[in-house]
């Protein structure tokens, strides 16, 4: 669907239903002007403390590689 901003501005969620719903909106500034296209955002996925399986046996670290001073007290 292509719409003009003047247009856009009255049919808002109407035109964001449709681009969450996987439909196609574009939107033009004036006749000539440039073209906009509205997609959805899809959300970040959340951050967690679980290794990726992916690296698994790739990246090997010990204790003896972090820093003393890291361990001083800064009292």
């Amino acid at each position: 669907m292509e719409t003009t901003v003047f247009e856009a501005k009255n049919q808002l969620s109407k035109l964001l239903r449709r681009a969450e719903a996987g439909g196609a909106v574009y939107i033009r500034r004036g006749r000539n002007g440039p073209l906009f296209r509205i997609v959805p955002v899809s959300a970040e996925k959340e951050r967690t403390l679980v290794p990726d399986p992916r690296w698994k046996g790739r990246i090997a670290y010990t204790d003896e590689a972090i820093w003393e001073s890291e361990w001083e007290d800064k009292d």
